[in-house]
Formats: structure tokens, sequence, C-alpha cells
């Protein structure tokens, strides 16, 4: 068998080396005329470390991103801990896995360097799957110059915008989700404490929040800041005006805004959602990751839904591969409970997040009173996920 691959972002490429360690060869499509991962950081928690580590990435990745010792857990317009989570060692003896955070090109270097080592992966870069054929015996894909492939399977991994799952869905559009996400890079010699330490912070207000964490090998922070705006533009790369920004932190704590006044170079981009999807298969086609599944960005598992997809879809297919049918449905049989209860959550989160008046102080009451080690413990459903797999 020949499985095609659309997308050569996160969940491409891990589908690819999961799909060689059963011996089973493929053909990735990237779009982009080279690698060059869009965005800054990316979490990596210790569910989707403990696959990157089984699939042999553990050199690769050693000396890649940063280890966390805690996520700090704050209120925005007061400037007060709220909490703080253990990660680190903790996680890693709680978990079997670290918690890693990374910068994008960092993770994707490291995963392309493993993918091209393996001589059942092809990669075509300049080469959008724009449309397919399904055959008797098997699939061909078009590209946007009218380009052909031909293979047995597809997998789409072309994210949150898949013109892969367009097809099966052709009215369905992703939703404005009503908030923007703000993103930027800052060397840490630059960044006040608590900034510069080496951990993830969290700093919640009504309508907006903040996130940190140390990147490159704690070189630089990366930071996130959510807004609720009416900005809805399509893209990951949109210029963002720090004026505007600014205007939604004015009555934070002089802690976290003399900070946001210093940080430049913001890109911005808008979340969407399409929900729960009917189906993620049709014939000899498979969806994966974001193209399937995209959650909003505040539980930090949309990377690692994508290397969890990755894992049991290789597994089934090493198993039964020229059964698709059964495959595909096993697959999604086995990940849709799983992705639909972290959409869930991540939405819940997002709005606990954003809380004010009452729900906030309540909110900081919880947190306050919470055990550290049970706070880290409430995501051992998460964190502690696994397979039962022959390999």
């Amino acid at each position: 068998m020949t499985i095609l691959i659309s997308g050569g972002g996160i969940g491409g490429l891990c589908t690819a080396i999961a799909l060689a360690r059963h011996g089973l060869k493929t053909h990735l499509f990237e779009k982009a005329p080279e690698f060059s991962e869009v965005g800054a950081g990316i979490q990596i928690g210790p569910n989707g470390m403990r696959i990157l580590e089984k699939w042999g990435l553990s050199d690769l990745l050693e000396n890649r991103g940063a280890c966390p010792d805690s996520i700090r857990i704050s209120d925005g317009l007061s400037g007060q801990k709220l909490n703080e989570v253990p990660l680190g060692d903790h996680a890693r003896t709680r978990y079997g896995a670290p918690y890693k955070v990374f910068h994008r090109a960092e993770l994707q270097m490291a995963l392309l360097e493993k993918a091209r080592s393996l001589t059942d992966i092809s990669i075509t870069t300049d080469f959008e799957v724009t449309d397919f054929v399904e055959k008797d015996d098997g699939i061909q894909v078009h590209s946007a110059r009218g380009e052909e492939q031909t293979g047995d399977l597809l997998i789409a991994a072309d994210g949150l915008w898949s013109t892969v799952r367009s097809h099966f869905f052709p009215d369905l559009k992703p939703q404005f989700y009503g908030k923007s996400a703000w993103r930027a890079i800052v060397p840490t010699s630059e960044a006040p404490s608590p900034f510069n330490r080496q951990q993830t912070g969290l700093w919640m207000a009504p309508d907006a929040h903040l996130v940190h964490y140390p990147v490159m090998g704690g070189k630089a922070v990366n930071v996130v800041a959510v807004i609720s705006e009416q900005f809805n533009r399509p893209g990951w790369t949109n210029e963002g005006r720090p004026d505007q920004l600014l205007a939604h932190y004015k009555d934070w704590h002089e802690t976290p805004r003399n900070f946001l006044n210093g940080v430049s170079g913001w890109q911005k981009w808008a979340l969407y959602s399409i929900g729960q999807l009917p189906g993620w298969s049709k014939g000899r086609v498979t969806l994966l990751g974001d193209a399937a599944h995209p959650p909003i960005p505040f539980l930090a598992q949309g990377g690692v839904m994508a290397i969890e997809d990755a894992w049991p879809l290789a597994e089934l297919l090493g198993l039964y591969g020229p059964d698709y049918r059964r495959v595909f449905r096993q697959y999604e049989d086995l990940r849709r409970d799983r992705a639909a209860e972290v959409m869930k959550t991540a939405d819940r989160l997002g709005k606990i997040y954003h809380m004010k008046g009452l729900m906030r102080r309540a909110r900081n009451g919880v947190l306050r009173r919470k055990n550290p080690e049970k706070l880290l413990a409430d995501y051992d459903w998460l964190y502690g996920f696994t397979f039962e797999t022959s390999s």
C-alpha cells in the first residue's frame, strides 16, 4: 500500500512517521514550497510526548523546547497568584513523560528530520491537494496546478481550513468564535520576572487572558494574548497593532500590563470552530487532527490530538490495511469521544478564563483553596491517556 497524506504540519508528519513504523509507505504533500511552520509556540502535554518518545524522537527533542517547572495561575486585574501547578519532574513521574513547550519550528524540524530518515516516507512540497478522485483500485489526488499522484488511501491532515474536508461537507464553514489570539516572541533576556521564569504563566481577566512560556531552550518567551473582538479575517499571520491589543489590557495589574507594553511584532489570528462532524471518513479518505476536530486552543491540545490520532490509525492500518473501511470505522470509534471531550473542555476553560464579577471572584477563591497536585490530578484523564496497542 501507498498512503497519501495531505498536509505537512505536525499531524501530517506524525502520521507518516507512525505509518512507517508499521512498514507502510506514505507520500506526504505540503502546499508550501518549503517547510516553515507558521505560528510561534506549541505545548505538548505528556499524552503527546509519550507517543513521540515511543516513536524514537527522544534524542531529536532532548535539546529542543523546554520543560516548564510549573503552571503559574494569576488574576490579571489584581496581579495576585492564585495557584501554581507542578510540572517538571513531577509530571514526568506521574505520567511517564514530560510536559514540553516548543517553538513550532523546533518541533516541526525534529519531525521532518525523523521523517526524512525513514525510507518508506516520500515528501513533495509545493503541492496543495485541492481535489481527489476515488477509483476501484485506489485514489488520485490533484494539485492546484493540475498535477496528479496516485495511492491507495488519502489521510487529510490539512488543518482547520481543510480543503479535503470541504469535499465531504461543502456547506460546512468554520464559524467565528468571537475572539482572536495575538502572539509574539520575546528574548528571555528582555523579559522581566515572572515572564522570564522556567514556567508556563496563565493570567485571567474579564474577556481576555494571557499565556506565556519558554521556547528555544529557554532563550525566548512565547506570548499569547487572547481577547474578545470582531476581527474575523482567516489566516495565521495577520499583523496586529499594539494599541488595539493594549486597549483590552488597560485595566490589568501593572505587572502584566507593563510587560505587554514592551512587546512588539504582534501577529494575530481569529479563532474559529466547526463543532462535531457527523463522520470523518468517506470511501478511501479519512480526516485527522484539526481537519476532523479542531479544539479552541484554551486546553493546548490541538497538536497533541493530531499525534494521538496518528497512533491508532497507523496501528489499525498496520493490522488490517487493505480492509480500509474497517480501519476507518474503528479509528473513528476510538477517537470520536476523546476528541469531543477535549473540544468541550477547551470551550469550557475559555469561559472560565474570561469570567467577570461574582463569577470571577468565586473562581479565584476555588483556585486559591485547591491543592496544587489535585489541580494537576484533575487532568489525569487528559495527560495520562494511552492506547492499548500491540507496538
